[in-house]
């Protein structure tokens, strides 16, 4: 597939995990007066450093270019149940404050993730029209 490329699939898997965090959150924040509601947290990045790492010691042949596409668009995005802490006696630990601030740094996120996606095919349509509009 034309832009099917190692830096599309870690953005599109980013862009992924960045939209799965921005579910949970907004999740977290309708939940916030559920008594016992515990607050979740998407965790991706490790799992997609963990694949970035693979890459530097990979050979960049056309079957290993796309074994790695496979392995990143497999990565795994954890999603983890916070039941350490609690904010209240009924036994949810939503923090609001908290909830919200995460909630502007992922539209941040996924705003840069969307910006460089769209950049990239903007340089691959370029390329393709050999520098002619």
């Amino acid at each position: 597939m034309i832009g099917d490329s190692v830096a599309s699939s870690m953005m599109q898997k980013a862009l992924d995990g960045v939209w799965q965090r921005q579910k949970a959150i907004s999740n977290n924040i309708a939940n916030q007066e559920t008594p016992g509601y515990k607050a979740i947290k998407v965790s991706f990045e490790q799992s997609l450093m963990q694949e970035a790492k693979k890459l530097q010691n990979t050979p960049a042949s056309a079957e290993e270019n796309e074994k790695n596409i496979f392995s990143i668009k497999n990565s795994k995005i954890n999603f983890l149940t916070d039941y350490s802490t609690s904010e209240r006696a009924d036994g949810n630990n939503v923090n609001l404050e908290t909830e919200n601030i995460n909630m502007a740094k992922t539209q941040i996120q996924y705003q840069y993730l969307t910006r460089g996606m769209s950049d990239m095919f903007a340089r691959l349509r370029y390329a393709i029209s050999e520098g002619k509009k």
